[in-house]
């Protein structure tokens, strides 16, 4: 094969010159104008015969090859190459001449057809069409042979999104009947409301005018008094129970969000660690065998299993003690040990990709999809380290704490939590109140009609908002008494059977908690954990975010209350031990690559965040707001509450106003000190101190010794 190459590298012109000159010959025996010459013997037109009009772009795709392969050099091994090269050419052919059948003809250089018997077998056989009239049932039979031919074609070059995107047509076409349906039941019933009403108007106008009003004691009338149910007088912020004006809405379509597909990791470098791994155990006296692999987007999950040294069985602490020397000889500082494997008996390595794989939302929700479906709030997350998609439901988590420092990726994945959300839950069944300290983040959000109000940006209004959400839990929990419901599940499944609207569920989003406790975290917290605690069983969840994850931010009372955490990339194991209660966060690669811990698996599980793009969230956004709303949907009124100003709650920056606040805490002790001012105040120990000394210049204390707590005079 070498010697036939390098032949046809050195006569490349005159192998070209002779294909030329047979290809000429082969075209002059094609064309009809010989046939009446002295050249009639050469005259076969058996290319015009077979391919019709689509025998001119055959010549030309022929020479094109030739010159090709003798002055280029191509990749055949490359399916691009391919593609272009010789399929699509044949698929054009195919066009040409199956369209071509369509137009008849009376040349004898064409049997029956423009098409040829390319274009008769495929348009037209075995039926035979009349060359000069054919019918309407003809032509009707042809354009859907041809159109079957196409589809043909892309199924065999795209299987797979075929049979997705006839599965999701066949879906759309069963809302569009389901909602007609739907349309035209509530029609009926409200004619049919409408036809009783107006017979009992005319009844009851007979009976009027029919009546005698001789002979009526007056003793026994009954005179008419509105009854007003003023024991419930708060209303819900949210919906108007007892009602059954429903909306009709119709959710996004998949095809807002971007096309991204998964690229699998290469076999060979698989193969290169595997084989390393083992080596380097090996050397240092731990006898393994690598027996499963999972390939995740970020990193690979390589499972151990261990062998026998000396006759005995290799203990586990031995191989997990190798961590540094593993590291080194796979030059990742990164890898990172998980003993047992989960429903596994191996001890798992998780060794970081040379490259990560982007995270699409659309392919984790189209392959997912029954599954969501059955989810109360589902959750889409990303794909962890087995190359499985990870979700989860709201409602049994039931609030998530983010944490994470800058850039590791907090944000992108509350943003893939709500779109999720946008794509699956219409207004009826979930409504938000965002909270957006840095005022970037949240805000592209306005506008939807899930929100209960605006993304909220200042840390007043969040305290307010809080509130009026405290206020709807305890309307929530009136409600639910009223209807003998144990929780939004058991009403909601009630309000099926009643023909009512449903309570839907509320999802408070904040994403900075850290500046929330900086302005005022007492309040902040009684608020958040007083949610956390009775909240599930009114439907209302939280989704915290921090960049911040120290103790007096991410405080013991709200990681009590938030058992379902989600860790990005940490600078500390301190960090990492506060957010999840066990070291890994560290060695987490950013963009996107998480722990997550939830309630009813206290092992971390790794995965690779989605990715989505602003443009996404536009597109998403932009169907929501020009939605056609017929009944305007509830929202809450930040100015409906005003602010209770507690002693003990309110931080004021102000030293004259801490000096009063000070005098406050000193009235009913007997003694004060500095460190109790630090704990009240939540100052450090030279402003307490200072503190201390003008409270005795004004003589509130006494003098006292350092270290001693004073006698309050």
């Amino acid at each position: 094969m070498h010697k036939l190459l390098e032949f046809k590298e050195k006569n490349k012109h005159l192998l070209f010159f002779i294909v030329f000159t047979f290809f000429v010959f082969f075209l002059t025996s094609q064309l009809p104008f010989i046939k009446e010459s002295f050249l009639n013997f050469l005259y076969q037109p058996f290319l015009i015969e077979f391919f019709g009009l689509s025998s001119l772009f055959f010549l030309v795709w022929i020479l094109v090859l030739a010159i090709l392969f003798f002055y280029f050099s191509i990749n055949l091994r490359n399916k691009k190459n391919i593609t272009l090269l010789f399929l699509l050419p044949l698929i054009l052919i195919l066009q040409i001449s199956s369209i071509a059948a369509f137009f008849s003809s009376n040349y004898e250089e064409f049997k029956f057809s423009y098409g040829g018997l390319l274009g008769e077998f495929i348009i037209k056989f075995p039926a035979k069409w009349d060359p000069y009239y054919p019918s309407v049932l003809n032509y009707t039979i042809g354009i859907i042979r041809f159109l079957f031919l196409n589809f043909l074609i892309i199924f065999l070059f795209f299987p797979k999104k075929t049979i997705t995107n006839i599965g999701g047509l066949n879906t759309h076409i069963m809302s569009l009947i389901s909602k007609y349906n739907k349309r035209e039941k509530l029609v009926k019933s409200i004619s049919k409301q409408d036809s009783n009403d107006n017979a009992a108007d005319y009844n009851l106008e007979e009976d009027i005018s029919n009546a005698s009003f001789e002979n009526i004691d007056e003793s026994k009338v009954n005179t008419f008094e509105p009854k007003i149910n003023i024991e419930h007088s708060t209303e819900s912020h949210t919906f108007t129970p007892n009602i059954n004006q429903f909306e009709l809405w119709d959710l996004p379509k998949e095809s807002l969000l971007e096309d991204i597909k998964s690229e699998k990791i290469d076999p060979n470098d698989i193969n290169e660690k595997k084989e390393l791994i083992e080596k380097t155990l090996n050397e240092h006296g731990i006898e393994v065998s690598v027996d499963q692999v999972k390939s995740g987007p970020s990193v690979t999950m390589y499972g151990l299993t261990p062998g026998f040294g000396n006759s005995k069985r290799v203990r586990v602490d031995h191989i997990l003690a190798r961590e540094k020397d593993l590291a080194l000889a796979l030059a990742n500082q990164n890898i990172r040990f998980q003993s047992p494997m989960p429903g596994e008996s191996l001890v798992g390595i998780e060794v970081p990709n040379k490259k990560t794989t982007v995270v699409g939302l659309k392919e984790l929700m189209s392959e997912n999809n029954e599954i969501l479906e059955s989810l109360s709030l589902p959750i889409v997350l990303g794909t962890g380290s087995d190359n499985s998609a990870l979700f989860s439901d709201l409602t049994k988590l039931p609030h998530l704490l983010v944490a994470g420092a800058t850039g590791s990726g907090k944000s992108v994945c509350i943003n893939s939590i709500i779109a999720g959300f946008l794509m699956k839950m219409n207004p009826d069944e979930i409504r938000f109140v965002m909270i957006d300290p840095k005022r970037v983040e949240l805000t592209p959000y306005n506008g939807i009609p899930h929100l209960l109000t605006d993304p909220i940006v200042e840390p007043s209004d969040a305290i307010k908002a809080l509130k009026l959400m405290v206020e709807e839990m305890t309307f929530r929990f009136k409600q639910l008494e009223m209807d003998n419901s144990k929780n939004i599940s058991t009403y909601n499944e009630k309000s099926i059977s009643k023909n009512r609207v449903k309570m839907p569920y509320i999802v408070i989003i904040v994403d900075e908690l850290a500046d929330l406790m900086l302005n005022s975290s007492n309040e902040v917290e009684k608020l958040l954990v007083r949610l956390a605690q009775l909240g599930r069983a009114t439907g209302i969840h939280l989704v915290v975010a921090t960049q911040r994850p120290s103790v007096d931010v991410v405080t013991g009372l709200i990681k009590a209350n938030f058992p379902s955490r989600i860790s990005f990339s940490v600078t500390s194991q301190i960090d990492s031990r506060t957010i999840i209660d066990s070291p890994g966060a560290e060695k987490l690669l950013g963009k996107g690559d998480m722990l997550f811990v939830p309630i009813d698996n206290p092992l971390p599980k790794r995965a690779q965040g989605i990715l989505i793009s602003d443009d996404e969230i536009d597109r998403i956004v932009s169907h929501w707001r020009n939605h056609n709303i017929n009944n305007p949907v509830k929202k809450i009124d930040l100015d409906s509450i005003i602010d209770e100003i507690n002693d003990d709650n309110i931080e004021i920056d102000s030293d004259d106003d801490l000096i009063l606040q000070a005098q406050n805490l000193a009235r009913g002790q007997k003694t004060l000190s500095t460190s109790y001012l630090q704990r009240r105040l939540r100052i450090g120990y030279p402003r307490a101190a200072r503190l201390m000394d003008e409270l005795e210049d004004q003589g509130v204390v006494g003098p006292g010794d350092s270290g001693k707590a004073r006698e309050v005079l």
